[in-house]
């Protein structure tokens, strides 16, 4: 005789279904585009600029990305890119190899024509910029490692605000509230975005500091020996979360440095942090302009 599944066994199995099929469209999304990695090999080789420049030039959508991008004041300062040429030469290698990964990025993260998906996006580039300007300041390497882990950190809720529309008819936003960001998402939807981001960059191949980095960005604690890494992507995000406030809607709270222990850990203070914010001012309007025609 067949037993009859119970209302609860019938909701558990339809939950585990549902973290299943999450799972598998993660598994499903296209690798990190390799003209990216193609681009830091040519560079770090120091390779000639016209084939740094045919590489690029061959994708077209990502080579409009990098001009629109470039022509930014973060990233340009005072000069006016007009061509690859000009942005592999006006740019330099570091805020070059920046604007491949962040151009690339877009691929993923949209940006859509949906508020959720343009603030997500916003807040990736926001927390790459702060994860530079922090780690100056705390006198640690500005790499592109720091800077990729910064702009992939939240990859998770690419697939994850989907699935909370689908199902739930609900954003992440409204399903977080004022809780718990990771475990709202888990009650909700039984995993959350940083699970999901680990098992995306896994896929990509990504190095283990940046998987780690994608995967303990709210508990950086459980990093082990990546903590100091993931810390700083910690510190960024924080930051980047409360500084994003406008005058119609306010940012999440400011991180007290007295009383949270990575801030504490880093010696951050009240000062430091508004430094911190005018400095990620600086150009801002110009790369909200960029991010915009992106």
């Amino acid at each position: 005789m067949v037993r009859e599944l119970s209302g609860h066994e019938i909701d558990a199995l339809q939950y585990e279904l549902l973290v299943k099929d999450i799972i598998a469209a993660a598994e499903r999304l296209p690798p990190f585009p390799d003209i990216a990695w193609k681009i830091v090999s040519l560079v770090k080789s120091m390779a000639p600029v016209k084939e740094i420049e045919a590489l690029i030039a061959y994708d077209q959508a990502i080579a409009a990305k990098i001009l629109r991008m470039g022509n930014s004041v973060y990233y340009s300062r005072q000069y006016e890119v007009r061509s690859v040429r000009e942005a592999i030469l006006l740019l330099g290698n570091t805020r070059l190899l920046q604007v491949v990964v962040a151009a690339c990025s877009t691929l993923y993260y949209g940006p859509g024509n949906s508020p959720e998906e343009r603030e997500l996006w916003e807040h990736s580039v926001y927390t790459a910029l702060l994860s530079q300007i922090v780690a100056r300041r705390m006198r640690r390497e500005e790499n592109l490692t720091l800077y990729t882990a910064a702009l992939l950190h939240d990859i998770g809720n690419t697939i994850l605000n989907l699935y909370a529309k689908i199902y739930l008819h609900s954003s992440l936003r409204e399903i977080r509230g004022e809780n718990d960001t990771v475990k709202a998402e888990r009650r909700a939807l039984g995993i959350d975005h940083q699970e999901l981001g680990a098992i995306i960059s896994r896929n990509w191949k990504f190095p283990p500091d940046i998987v780690a980095a994608i995967e303990h960005h709210h508990n950086p604690e459980k990093a082990g020996k990546y903590v100091e890494f993931v810390s700083l992507i910690y510190i960024a995000d924080a930051l980047a979360l409360s500084f994003a406030g406008k005058d119609d809607k306010p940012g999440a709270r400011i991180p007290d440095p007295e009383s949270d222990p990575v801030f504490k850990r880093f010696n951050i203070t009240r000062t430091m942090i508004d430094e911190f914010q005018n400095e990620l001012k600086t150009g801002m309007s110009d790369v909200a302009k960029a991010l915009a025609s992106i």
